[in-house]
């Protein structure tokens, strides 16, 4: 539906007026009782959307019908900000900090300083409170930290030109946003408050009066209807209206981070147009064809953006102003989101110039700065005890945490920090940090150098006391890990790392395969108290859903007496035990195994493979958990065509006194070995034939 452009004029004139100067305007006054006048925009409850204004009466049943409409695009909604004059202005004079002049990014006027150059600056780190308004019901507007950090990570990328992201096309402005880490008291904080109200859900009313944190020192950001624009700012960093209250940047709750939801506008660059009129920034196309010549007095006041007549709503160049211009990737445009991958040279200056003289106070250089083990290079080396930690004011390293480590929301690691530790011998570490004030993760990586997603993992944690971390592994002398801390939904504060460390002493002498005990036919009993790992893991074809690891093992040697099947079982250990049968040598990795075994009797395992006489193999019991204790392996090889002497209980060929000792032992029990007419209880009868066949065999 397409709508007169006077009566489009006028609708969006009473919209901007509403939207952002409501408290500038006297109230009408009240001549003859009766209803209210409709709101020139209001969301309902049900998500309908009405427009009002000058004898139009629009109703809209989605946010994707309304902003796919005509009216939303002939009126100018991407962008709310009001026109020259009905802006604010403050009072007091510019201030300055790094050299240079006020003048050098006033609002008629662009200097291009070389001083402001991010090249030779300081990094301007800006705090951030976000705040979220939901109409009264709760139905409308909520979004979650996630979407908010999301967000704060897209403006990143845009204003420093990230390698690998959207923004890496741009200019690095050595501009950085964080969520604010204390409130206005010196209280700990995640930057994001949340109301419901739903006047001010609809962007009405003065609710920067109510919510504003100190807009000198603060960010002040308000999701919201944004008055039916994608968003808007009250008025231009130059106008230095920072100190009061009115002083912010609304975004439409559909826009924003990752949670947006509307095509066009769905990659968080709504935020970051505004963001660049809080710091200073015109539309590249204001003033139609006015910056083609004066270009740093007209127009946008920057010269190095092509003049523009109009804006633009595509990601397709256009001819304007004589010339053709590719200011649709330009931030300041009005291109979709999906165009939008740059600032300029110059654009970059005027906004450091604006930091440098009209918002002072904004750019904070002791709260919120990143803590000096941030990134990996920089991890911290910890001590057995505890260990004091902060992520406050780190960034996200995007280094995540196998999905195996993670609760259900996903393997990320954000404001994470790193410390390095190296085992002072063989035992079991425990790390954790219990008692966070946020939902804290902890990833160990083996090695000693900084690891990527997907590395390697010796343990990890989320939630195993409360939402915080704490895990227990196996260690070995002289081996460093490096240990990542941080969050699985972006909280952030200090913590208590403890770390503590239990000695193995005495390992089984069969801890290696080099030590390996020579076993015979027949059940041993044995130990995997403090036993440590041998390094690999089983084939993955030996593993069950727990994964190949095998921890805590020990090894034995045993020759084949015969051609035929061997079968091996740690039936009846008292651990959840693991086995694997390796051919000729020591393993050194995950090669294949002869055969191999998790389960078959409960949690511990039985095999059998084909051998031939006088074959030496290596059996290898463990845990695919760690768990130690008392095991039992039993082995025995039944030859091909069955056993010809089944008397011989030892296999020694011949029947006498010792297979009678076996037998004995095994009175009253279903002992296959010692059940020679296999019926299940050896008793009488099978001494019969036992005996029967003495000296022979």
């Amino acid at each position: 539906m397409r709508l007169p452009t006077t009566i489009l004029t006028g609708l969006a004139a009473a919209a901007v007026a509403s939207a952002a100067f409501a408290q500038r305007v006297p109230a009408p006054r009240a001549e003859v009782a009766g209803p209210p006048a409709p709101k020139p925009f209001w969301v309902h409850d049900d998500g309908t959307i009405e427009v009002n204004g000058d004898g139009v009466h629009l109703v809209f049943e989605s946010w994707d019908e309304y902003l796919g409409s005509d009216w939303f695009r002939d009126n100018g909604r991407r962008c709310g900000l009001p026109a020259d004059g009905l802006r604010p202005v403050g009072e007091e004079e510019p201030g300055g900090v790094a050299g240079g002049s006020a003048n050098d990014c006033s609002c008629t006027r662009t200097n291009p300083n070389a001083i402001y150059d991010a090249e030779n600056g300081p990094l301007y780190r800006i705090p951030v409170v976000w705040h979220v308004i939901q109409n009264s019901a709760g139905t409308q507007g909520y979004l979650p930290p996630s979407c908010i950090e999301r967000q704060i990570e897209i403006l990143n990328e845009d204003f420093n030109a990230i390698a690998g992201s959207n923004g890496e096309e741009g200019w690095p402005c050595q501009i950085e946003f964080f969520l604010a880490t204390e409130d206005e008291d010196g209280n700990p904080t995640d930057g994001i408050t949340y109301t419901q109200n739903t006047s001010w859900f609809n962007d009405n009313g003065t609710y920067y009066n109510s919510l504003a944190w100190d807009t000198r020192r603060y960010m002040n950001v308000y999701s919201n209807t944004a008055s039916g624009a994608l968003g808007y700012v009250p008025a231009l960093g130059c106008e230095n209206i920072d100190g009061s209250n009115v002083d912010r940047v609304v975004v439409l709750y559909q826009a924003v981070g990752n949670c947006a939801t509307i095509g066009s506008y769905n990659r968080g660059r709504t935020l970051t147009h505004e963001v660049g009129h809080y710091l200073g920034l015109y539309h590249t196309f204001e003033g139609g064809c006015a910056n083609a010549s004066n270009c740093y007095q007209n127009g946008d006041r920057i010269c190095d953006t092509n003049p523009q007549g109009s804006p633009t709503s595509t990601c397709s160049s256009s001819a304007s102003c004589g010339a053709q211009h590719n200011n649709q990737r330009n931030y300041m445009d009005y291109s979709v989101d999906i165009c939008m991958n740059n600032f300029t040279f110059e654009q970059h200056l005027r906004m450091r110039c604006i930091l440098d003289h009209y918002r002072v106070e904004l750019p904070c250089a002791d709260c919120g700065a990143a803590p000096e083990n941030d990134e990996c290079a920089g991890a911290l080396p910890l001590a057995i005890g505890p260990n004091e930690g902060t992520t406050s004011g780190a960034t996200t390293s995007g280094v995540d945490a196998p999905l195996s480590c993670s609760s259900v929301t996903g393997g990320q690691v954000e404001n994470d920090v790193w410390y390095t530790w190296t085992a002072p011998g063989n035992g079991f570490a425990t790390i954790g940090a219990c008692g966070s004030p946020f939902n804290a993760r902890l990833v160990v990586w083996n090695g000693s150098t900084c690891p990527s997603t997907g590395g390697s993992v010796a343990a990890c944690s989320d939630d195993d006391c409360g939402d915080d971390p704490v895990t227990t592994f196996l260690v070995l002398e002289g081996v460093s890990y490096i240990i990542q801390v941080g969050s699985p939904n972006g909280g952030a504060g200090t913590f208590t790392l403890d770390v503590q460390f239990d000695e193995i002493t005495n390992p089984p002498a069969n801890d290696d395969c080099s030590d390996a005990i020579v076993v015979a036919d027949g059940t041993t009993t044995f130990t995997n108290v403090d036993a440590t790992g041998s390094g690999f893991d089983d084939p993955l074809a030996c593993s069950t859903v727990s994964g190949p690891q095998v921890e805590a093992d020990v090894w034995f040697a045993w020759t084949a007496g015969c051609t035929g099947f061997a079968t091996f079982s740690t039936c009846g250990s008292d651990f959840n035990s693991r086995l694997a049968v390796y051919n000729a040598a020591c393993p050194t990795g995950p090669t294949s195994a002869l055969t191999c075994a998790d389960t078959g009797c409960g949690d511990d395992g039985t095999a059998t493979t084909l051998v031939l006489e006088g074959q030496t193999v290596y059996i290898r019991v463990g845990s695919p958990d760690g768990s130690e204790g008392d095991g039992v392996l039993n082995i025995t090889c039944e030859p091909l065509g069955g056993n010809d002497c089944p008397e011989d209980l030892n296999g020694d060929d011949i029947v006498n006194g010792a297979d009678l000792g076996l037998m004995l032992g095994a009175w009253g029990t279903s002992d296959p070995d010692a059940d020679v007419n296999d019926d299940g209880l050896v008793n009488g009868a099978d001494l019969g034939l036992l005996l029967g066949a003495w000296g022979d065999c």
